[in-house]
């Protein structure tokens, strides 16, 4: 492929129930836009109907795309162009030519990372294509990849790199979800993708929470129990800082309560905490159940989440894209706790997104049962939250 060629993209979705039939309409839509021949990149994403003929989805989408990289996750939803489908059948793809860019995919398995990927000799080697890639594309299965020890070996062996996809979310049980990569297909373990050359790529990750109360000291904390907030009982000190909120925090309440982590020093507001669930509570010891581990003398927040909050929080870290060249296409993956159940109305995400965007890009992501994406310096697992990647080419700097 000529070195002049112009990156394409396109994307298209079927509501077919009959998987073959459904790939057949995409494959169709996808050839019409960006002509004959093989293509670069196909990223597939498919409602639960389709996962039981996952292998023949693939197979059709090889056949009529000829892609060098072909890959794919089973979802509880579906994104598209314009449309967010959370229920029934659907698939969505998003295709592209990529001239000067390179594209190296990797198979994860929970056994063989845990044993080799400490060593930064077998992490090269089961991460081709990583070193200097512009951005990781990762898709996994929650119920057999420990994704959060994936990120830290990248964080230990890249530090810096950004990964952006998320967590398949089909079923809530071993072996109800599948991952598609080239001819491999599987209902464990994990895919990524590097993507580097001549292609950049920015990345937006809305958490949709806004802190409340003043910052609480961890004074004593056991595994994922927080005991102690500023000496007082955990349970005791949060009541407290619950009672004092204005009507509309309280009311924002119905949504959960949440803790956030600072994630640098002086942390006051937006993109400054990674959120965490607030799990529950040990009134025999007046603990907290928080989904991570925090440690003591670790100054946190205590953080609301609704529409409101979560549709300017979104608006808020897009807005840099309208002073941007127009974006090639971009990938969304939103937590199934987001679209119409938390906005009260369809397709909030995806519509806000090409808003920012300007225009009708080409377009495919899931609704996820785990989101991934950078927060300051590192990648995390997180919840309730959309993780974009906006694609652009890569433009040269004008000679001297």
């Amino acid at each position: 492929m000529s070195s002049t060629a112009v990156m394409s993209w396109a994307s298209a979705h079927s509501v077919r129930l009959d998987t073959e039939a459904a790939a057949g309409e995409v494959a169709a839509s996808i050839r019409e836009k960006l002509g004959k021949g093989p293509l670069d990149l196909v990223l597939a994403f498919y409602s639960p109907s389709h996962v039981g003929s996952a292998q023949t989805l693939a197979s059709v989408l090889r056949r009529e795309l000829e892609p060098t990289c072909l890959a794919g996750s089973s979802a509880h939803g579906v994104v598209t162009m314009r449309r967010e489908i959370e229920t029934g059948p659907a698939l969505s793809v998003v295709a592209a030519r990529l001239p000067g860019a390179t594209i190296s995919p990797f198979i994860i398995s929970q056994e063989v990372w845990s044993e080799q990927a400490r060593d930064p000799v077998s992490f090269r080697t089961l991460t081709p294509g990583v070193e200097g890639a512009e951005l990781v594309i990762l898709l996994a299965d929650p119920m057999s990849l420990d994704v959060q020890g994936v990120l830290e070996a990248f964080h230990q062996h890249h530090r810096g790199m950004r990964i952006v996809g998320g967590m398949a979310s089909a079923g809530q049980r071993p072996g109800a979800n599948a991952l598609i990569l080239n001819d491999w297909l599987s209902r464990e373990g994990g895919i990524g993708i590097a993507l580097g050359g001549a292609i950049t790529i920015d990345v937006a990750v809305s958490q949709g929470c806004r802190p409340v109360g003043p910052a609480l000291e961890v004074t004593r904390a056991e595994g994922n129990l927080v005991v102690e907030l500023d000496g007082q009982s955990a349970l005791e000190r949060t009541e407290q800082i619950l009672m004092e909120l204005g009507e509309k925090d309280r009311e924002r309440l119905r949504n959960g309560l949440y803790v956030g982590r600072p994630l640098k020093v002086g942390a006051a507001g937006h993109g400054d905490y990674l959120i965490r669930n607030l799990l529950g509570a040990d009134r025999n010891r007046g603990a907290l159940a928080v989904g991570d581990f925090l440690r003591p003398k670790e100054h946190i927040r205590l953080h609301v989440r609704d529409g409101e909050s979560a549709k300017e929080d979104l608006q808020m870290v897009l807005s840099p894209q309208a002073f941007d060249r127009k974006a090639e296409a971009a990938l969304l993956f939103s937590c199934n706790g987001r679209g119409q159940g938390l906005f009260g109305e369809p397709d909030h995400d995806i519509l806000t997104l090409q808003d920012a965007l300007g225009g009708a890009v080409p377009c495919a992501g899931m609704f996820c049962a785990g989101e991934i994406g950078p927060v300051g310096e590192r990648n995390f697992v997180h919840g309730h939250t959309a993780s974009i990647a906006i694609v652009r080419s890569k433009t040269e700097a004008p000679a001297a």
